[in-house]
């Protein structure tokens, strides 16, 4: 079955969608507006703006990141941090949602620090990102020798005792993947979608990864914009470290072609 033939059955079930004004019609299925490494949006047609997600590939560990994501993101959506969610097949795993626009890039380091504070806000929930076993799920998936470089580089600049610092820090819940594809708006107000990876963890961690686009000035500026005056220059120094780590594991896996080498990354924690 093709990707897109999977959302049929949730546009044959338009009667539950949740919306202010139901509709009067079965919804047609539109074009591919955007596919990434786990998922696919499609348009939905004659209907008030709405697209459907189908996820067709899991970049995370656990079997229950769909039912994680979902709670998390109906959450944030109450918030207006999120798109409103309007029906969901658990199955298939589609989402039927409010369409939103891509944020013009660049988003400024004030807004992305305002909404990283925002969501770090948000009620907790009770699963935590763990990590060291995502970065071991990355590696687990890379061949043997590229597994000794990073196994190197790693131990070249003490990761462990980086994680461990994160590890300790007081949990809040996080979105873990800000980066400039995940940022939308609606009107004027800056959202985020894709909430897969969104659980408790450590700010510095979630702050590291949303800056990982920004100027060394413009990631001082957003964790300013995050923490305040509790800003603790240990821990802003082991989260963005950690988020270039598995960042570039992450690309190692499904982007590889962005993927730097071990040796390349660790000069960049160097320099």
């Amino acid at each position: 079955m093709a990707n897109a033939d999977v959302i049929n059955p949730s546009l044959d079930k338009w009667q539950e969608w949740q919306l202010p004004t139901p509709l009067d019609r079965r919804p047609g299925l539109g074009c591919l507006l955007a596919q990434g490494s786990g998922h696919s949006i499609y348009e939905i047609l004659g209907t008030p703006r709405l697209v459907g997600r189908l996820r067709h590939r899991s970049t995370r560990l656990t079997e229950a990141a769909f039912l994680q994501e979902l709670t998390v993101w109906s959450g944030a959506a109450q918030h207006g941090l999120a798109p409103q969610i309007v029906f969901t097949d658990r199955q298939e795993q589609v989402v039927i949602c409010e369409r939103v626009e891509a944020a013009e890039q660049p988003v400024s380091a004030e807004a992305l620090g305002r909404l990283c504070r925002r969501i770090h806000q948000l009620p907790g929930v009770n699963h935590r990102l763990t990590l060291s076993n995502e970065i071991e799920h990355y590696l687990d998936q890379l061949p043997a020798d590229l597994v000794h470089q990073w196994r190197a580089a790693m131990q070249a600049c003490d990761v462990e005792k980086a994680l461990s610092r994160l590890a300790e820090d007081t949990p809040h819940l996080c979105h873990n993947d800000l980066t400039p594809g995940n940022l939308m708006t609606d009107g004027d107000s800056l959202m985020a979608i894709d909430w897969e990876y969104a659980a408790m963890g450590s700010r510095y961690f979630d702050a590291g990864i949303a800056g990982g686009s920004l100027s060394d000035s413009e990631q001082d500026t957003m964790m300013r914009q995050v923490f305040d005056d509790t800003l603790d220059e240990g821990l802003m120094t082991a989260g963005k470290q950690i988020a270039g780590l598995v960042t570039a594991l992450w690309q190692c896996c499904f982007a590889v072609d962005d993927a730097p080498s071990p040796a390349e990354w660790l000069r960049s924690i160097r320099s």
